[in-house]
C-alpha cells in the first residue's frame, strides 16, 4: 500500500522561509529608511522655499522693509525669542507678533494664511526642539504643539553685528544685504531664535576648529539627554539652509569640532564659500 505524505511544510522548511523573509527584510528597511529621509529632506526645502515666498511677499507689501521689533527704550532692531504660535496647545488664537512667547514666523503669519501657515514651518524631519523646559513656570506641553517651530532664524538676520572689526549694521530691508547670496535666512534647528556662538553652527570666532552648540549639550539634560545637536542636522547628518538669495542648500555636519563662517549669519563678506 503507498503512503502518502501529508500537505504542508515541515519545521526545517518553515524556518528556511522564515529566514529568507528575514534577509529579504533586512536589505529592505535601510532602502525604505533612506526613502524617508529623502522624503522629508523634499518637504523640508520645499518649505524653506515657501518660507523665502513668504518673506517677500511681506516685503513687496511693506516698502521693503523685513519683519522685526523695536523696544521704546531701545534703538536696535529684533527678532521674537521664542516658539509659539498660540498661547496654549488648545487655542487657534495666534499671538501678536510682540507676545514675549511668539515665534518669528508669527510677524509673517499673514503670508502663510494665518495660524493655519504654522505647517509650513513644521519639519517632518524635526524630532524635539526647544520646548523652553529651563523656565519652571511653563507647563510641559506636549511635542507636537512645538514642532511648528523647527527653523530657527539668527538674531543677526536683523540686529547689527561687530566682529573682527567689521561692523555689519542692522538689516530691516531685504535691499540692506550685501551678500543674500551668502547670508543664511533661516535654517534646521532646536532653538527658534539663535544669539550667538553656543547656539548656532559657528562659535562666532575665525578658528575653524572651534566647538559649536555648547549651549544645547548643557541643556540636554533637562530633556533626557536627548542629543539636541542633531536637530540641526536632521537631514541624514546635514542642515537644510533657505539663504537670503532665495536658493536652500545644505551644510553637512563635519563634526561638532568644525564652525561654519560666522559671516553666514551676520551678512558681512564671507571668507569661506558655502558648498
Amino acid at each position: 500500500m503507498t503512503k502518502h505524505r501529508n500537505a504542508g511544510f515541515t519545521l526545517i522548511e518553515l524556518l528556511v522561509v522564515i529566514a529568507i523573509i528575514a534577509i529579504l527584510a533586512g536589505m529592505l528597511l535601510p532602502a525604505l529608511s533612506r526613502a524617508k529621509a529623502e522624503g522629508q529632506k523634499a518637504v523640508c526645502m520645499s518649505n524653506l522655499h515657501q518660507i523665502h515666498l513668504g518673506v517677500t511677499m511681506y516685503t513687496d507689501d511693506n516698502n521693503g522693509q523685513i519683519f522685526y521689533l523695536k523696544d521704546n527704550g531701545a534703538s536696535d532692531p529684533f527678532l521674537p525669542n521664542d516658539g509659539q504660535w498660540t498661547k496654549d496647545p488648545t487655542s487657534n488664537d495666534l499671538l501678536g507678533p510682540k507676545d514675549g512667547k511668539a515665534y518669528w514666523a508669527v510677524g509673517y503669519a499673514k503670508y502663510f494664511g494665518g495660524v493655519a501657515g504654522r505647517k509650513t514651518f513644521r519639519d517632518p524631519g524635526a524630532k524635539k526642539v526647544d520646548e523652553w523646559w529651563d523656565d519652571s513656570s511653563r507647563p510641559h506641553w506636549p511635542h507636537e504643539f512645538w514642532l511648528n517651530a523647527s527653523y530657527g532664524m539668527h538674531q543677526y538676520f536683523v540686529s547689527p553685528s561687530n566682529f573682527d572689526g567689521v561692523k555689519e549694521p542692522a538689516h530691516t530691508k531685504l535691499s540692506d544685504f550685501r551678500n543674500p547670496n551668502t547670508t543664511i535666512l533661516c535654517q534646521d534647528a532646536a532653538e527658534q531664535r539663535m544669539d550667538g556662538g553656543d547656539d548656532s553652527l559657528s562659535a562666532f570666532t575665525t578658528n575653524p576648529k572651534a566647538e559649536i552648540l555648547t549651549q544645547w549639550k548643557g541643556l540636554s539634560s533637562l530633556y533626557g539627554g536627548y542629543r539636541f545637536e542633531w536637530e540641526w542636522f536632521r537631514h541624514n547628518r546635514k542642515n537644510a539652509s533657505l539663504w537670503v538669495g532665495g536658493h536652500v542648500s545644505t551644510i553637512p555636519f563635519r563634526s561638532l569640532n568644525t564652525s561654519i563662517d560666522y559671516r553666514w549669519y551676520t551678512g558681512t563678506e564671507p571668507k569661506d564659500t558655502p558648498r
